[in-house]
């Protein structure tokens, strides 16, 4: 099964939950193209594209929930917690003595594996350094890809990046190096008490944008054994780079990325509309708002009233949200418990939630405010029309905007923990401490 990039799981690069997710939802996982940073639903002309291309735009608001962390049902929680708990308590036992099969290889990773899923990662670092040891371990890029594993969830992206060094240095650029990399920057990036962890995450979002522009403007996935990166995850990595780049003061590519986006070869391609969204976001960055204003309705005493929002006076934080983006409540909450205490505009669109008519829903309704209950009193639903929500190239959810006085000062999807510190730093003045850049 192929597995995403941006996963956020400390201990998983794809959710073994996601792995066991039953035959039919692995067929269309296997034929939707597989991504954390999703296809955004296609407003263009339907018969502009393929059956295969449309295809894999009906199925990124699927794609996009079961990429997300919270995209567990009750019972899948509490089988995955038994597991992870077993898990843990075999992981101490059989580290605290491997005499027996200290020389093999194959009870080596196979530890090692069980300690990284009970999030056993010191356990896991001693055992796959062990393993590593060995003459010849016949696994050792995957054992190489467990460390940096065991060491992001350590706590400690500076022991992962030379991990990531080893596998450049040793193995071709594939699928799963560029997701280990992810993992690295989103640990790393946004960091206020390690001086140098934000650095790492620019040093390594170089890396991987010299390594997968060529690949894209070849216009092909990026393989590898065992998982695949889709064109609009690379690009949409790229831009992540980029903004992660001009937020530290270092020059960016965008330029060059809009040149790769301008390829006749996308046209037609389900890609192309999600390449040019993410550009949309971090180009509108340090101008000036697209619209002046949201016009919606907020839900108030269980009744839908007229609200108007400037967004040209004071600072504003808007987050583009849909219900079927699992993540999204918890991300609200700790925006709301970690920034100033300000309102925060959580936006969606009728259309958004049905992919049909932009037209009210009282099954969306009724979710909406169920979803109020359960969030701080400064947090705000706002229902929008669709194209307000376009206008901000919103079609990745949950999402961060922030606005001061008319300027845009970031618009970019909340996808990992590296972007929500970002936001955060935005929002409270902070700054990473940086190197000078060279």
């Amino acid at each position: 099964m192929m597995a995403c990039a941006r996963v956020t799981s400390p201990w998983s690069f794809a959710s073994p939950m996601r792995q066991a997710s039953g035959a039919l939802v692995s067929v269309l996982l296997l034929l939707a193209i597989c991504q954390n940073r999703v296809l955004g639903q296609e407003k263009s002309n339907p018969l502009s594209l393929s059956p295969t291309e449309s295809y894999k735009v009906a199925l990124a608001p699927f794609t996009a929930t079961r990429s997300q962390p919270d995209d567990l049902t009750d019972a899948d929680k509490v089988a995955l917690g038994i597991g992870m708990a077993r898990a843990a308590h075999d992981c101490l036992a059989l580290s605290s003595n491997t005499t027996s099969f200290s020389e093999n290889a194959t009870e080596l990773f196979a530890l090692a594996q069980l300690c990284i899923f009970g999030q056993q990662f010191e356990p896991a670092r001693t055992d796959l350094l062990n393993y590593l040891a060995l003459p010849q371990p016949p696994q050792r890029e995957q054992a190489l890809l467990l460390l940096v594993r065991a060491f992001l969830g350590l706590r400690a992206p500076d022991s992962a990046e030379p991990q990531i060094g080893s596998l450049l240095h040793d193995y071709p650029y594939d699928a799963s190096i560029h997701m280990a990399i992810d993992q690295v920057i989103d640990e790393a990036e946004g960091s206020l008490f390690v001086p140098h962890f934000n650095d790492i995450a620019v040093q390594l979002c170089q890396t991987q944008t010299t390594a997968t522009l060529p690949v894209l403007r070849g216009g092909k996935t990026l393989e590898g054994k065992d998982s695949t990166v889709s064109v609009a995850t690379l690009f949409i990595d790229a831009v992540w780079c980029a903004a992660l780049a001009r937020s530290t003061g270092r020059s960016d590519n965008l330029n060059e990325l809009a040149s790769v986006a301008q390829q006749s070869s996308w046209a037609g391609t389900a890609d192309l509309a999600v390449m040019q969204q993410a550009l949309r976001r971090e180009q509108m960055v340090g101008k000036r708002v697209p619209i002046e204003s949201l016009d919606g309705h907020v839900i108030a005493t269980g009744t839908l009233s007229s609200r108007v929002v400037s967004l040209t006076r004071g600072r504003r934080l808007v987050v583009p949200f849909t219900l079927w983006s699992p993540s999204a409540s918890e991300i609200l909450r700790s925006l709301a418990q970690s920034g100033p205490q300000q309102i925060i505009y959580a936006i969606t669109s009728w259309r958004a939630n049905t992919g049909g008519a932009d037209q009210p829903s009282s099954q969306v309704l009724d979710g909406l405010r169920s979803w109020q209950r359960s969030l701080p009193q400064h947090v705000l639903i706002l229902i929008v029309p669709d194209a307000e929500l376009d206008s901000f190239a919103a079609d990745i959810f949950p999402a961060g905007i922030l606005i001061s006085d008319g300027k845009v000062l970031m618009n970019s999807p909340l996808s990992g923990k590296g972007e929500q510190r970002r936001l955060l730093n935005l929002l409270n003045g902070q700054t990473p401490h940086l190197l000078p850049s060279h």
